[in-house]
């Protein structure tokens, strides 16, 4: 009789360490479901954000390429003198064409004032001198006319 209490308390403990175990691992399924559920979803992140920056870095790229182009093919025409934009259209391809801001190269400026100024209750406006000219304030704004030798505000 003594060895079937001792099996039965030894089965009995075998069942609550199992129970236990089984809970322990039930609970650390639950944790690890989260966990990688968790995981996923910053890698994605990660991995979002790394496309994001390797695309602005491929731009950035092509348009120093493309400028380094342009002013390869600038000092070559010069050298050659030869026409830039006939050169430019045979080079480039039509991507690199739309990129390209043509700013035109700003001559000699002459200090010839362009307006005259005139001073109205101790404030400072430009005009032009002529039969109707417009009269600006110092925001370029049009706030009046100058109409026969005299200033009109609005």
């Amino acid at each position: 009789m003594l060895e079937s209490f001792n099996n039965l308390i030894i089965k009995k403990f075998e069942f609550n360490s199992f129970s236990k175990l089984f809970y322990i691992l039930m609970k650390t399924s639950e944790t690890s479901k989260e966990l990688y559920s968790k995981t996923n979803a910053l890698l994605g992140e990660i991995d979002s954000t790394i496309k994001a920056e390797l695309k602005k870095i491929k731009k950035e790229y092509e348009q120093l390429l493309t400028e380094t182009k342009i002013n390869t093919i600038k000092q070559v025409c010069e050298i050659g003198n030869l026409n830039f934009i006939e050169i430019r259209n045979k080079i480039l391809t039509e991507k690199e064409k739309k990129s390209i801001i043509i700013v035109p190269e700003v001559k000699e400026v002459s200090n010839e004032e362009l307006l005259d100024t005139i001073t109205i209750d101790n404030k400072t406006y430009y005009y032009e001198n002529k039969e109707k000219g417009s009269i600006f304030n110092k925001d370029s704004k049009q706030v009046g006319i100058f109409k026969n030798g005299k200033a009109t505000l609005y």
